[in-house]
């Protein structure tokens, strides 16, 4: 009689510890399953960080699952892919999505996404060299004083919807300061040119001249040296021609003086030869 109540009560606790066990075994799938789901729905919303944290719960209830597992590490590589790529480091960004598509029993929307960012990546790259390209262009037109032009080139860029983006943010940089130094040099070749340009002879005023748009021409020829001015002449070379005019109008009047009196003497001999 013993033995039998006590292989009741054994089949008993065998029972209730195996229902137990069964019941948290399904909790615990239960709770996978759950973490699972929330997970991807979480990646379906971009929110990623909560999608990590759900897969990473989904692991504390099955710890080697290689589902909750290449969910976990593929959301963890697509977040790291995310941050550089808004850093800009499109080299590294683009590794890093590209490892996201190695999950086999990954999110097949990361997959897509990580795909279409790898797209964007190479268009990104093309367009940067398009744009260096022609900022290089503007660069060199700037360094030979073709103000004009650099600014067309640069106009071209500015208007650009792709340019204006934030991936060409140092390029957009580059331009709006090579497009300021166009302009102090073009106000500069305005004021130079309105320095050389002066009203006809017939007083008609610069307002009614045809306006004509200033070059920029760099410098200008080389100009020949000024012949230096005739001196005035000296205060002693005019004092020694003062002395010599001076002397020869004595001169002159001693002459003239020695004539009377030879006329006069003339003129009395005349007188006293007739009486």
């Amino acid at each position: 009689m013993k033995r039998w109540i006590w292989a009741v009560l054994i089949f008993l606790v065998a029972g209730v510890v195996g229902g137990y066990s069964v019941a948290h075994y399904h909790e615990d799938q239960l709770q996978y399953s759950r973490n699972v789901v929330n997970g991807q729905t979480a990646i379906e919303q971009s929110n990623y960080a909560a999608a990590e944290n759900y897969f990473s719960r989904a692991l504390t209830k099955k710890k080697y699952d290689p589902v909750a597992n290449d969910l976990f590490e593929q959301t963890k590589k697509f977040v790291r892919a995310e941050s550089e790529f808004k850093s800009h480091e499109f080299t590294s960004a683009r590794i890093d999505y590209q490892g996201v598509d190695k999950y086999k029993k990954g999110s097949k929307t990361l997959k897509e996404r990580a795909e279409d960012k790898i797209a964007l990546i190479d268009k990104i790259k093309k367009n940067v060299k398009k744009f260096n390209k022609q900022l290089e262009e503007a660069k060199k037109m700037n360094a030979a004083w073709n103000f004009y032009g650099s600014n067309a080139t640069i106009d071209s860029l500015l208007s650009s919807a792709e340019f204006k983006k934030s991936y060409y943010e140092t390029l957009y940089d580059q331009a709006v300061i090579l497009q300021r130094f166009n302009n102090a040099g073009i106000v500069a070749d305005q004021s130079a040119f309105s320095d050389d340009t002066t009203p006809d002879n017939g007083g008609g005023s610069s307002s009614n001249q045809p306006s004509i748009a200033p070059r920029y021409r760099g410098p200008g020829p080389a100009t020949a040296p000024s012949t230096p001015d005739k001196k005035a002449p000296s205060s002693s070379s005019s004092k020694k021609s003062s002395e010599s005019s001076s002397k020869a109008k004595d001169e002159s009047s001693t002459s003239d003086s020695k004539q009377e009196s030879s006329s006069k003497d003339s003129s009395s001999k005349s007188d006293a030869s007739s009486k």
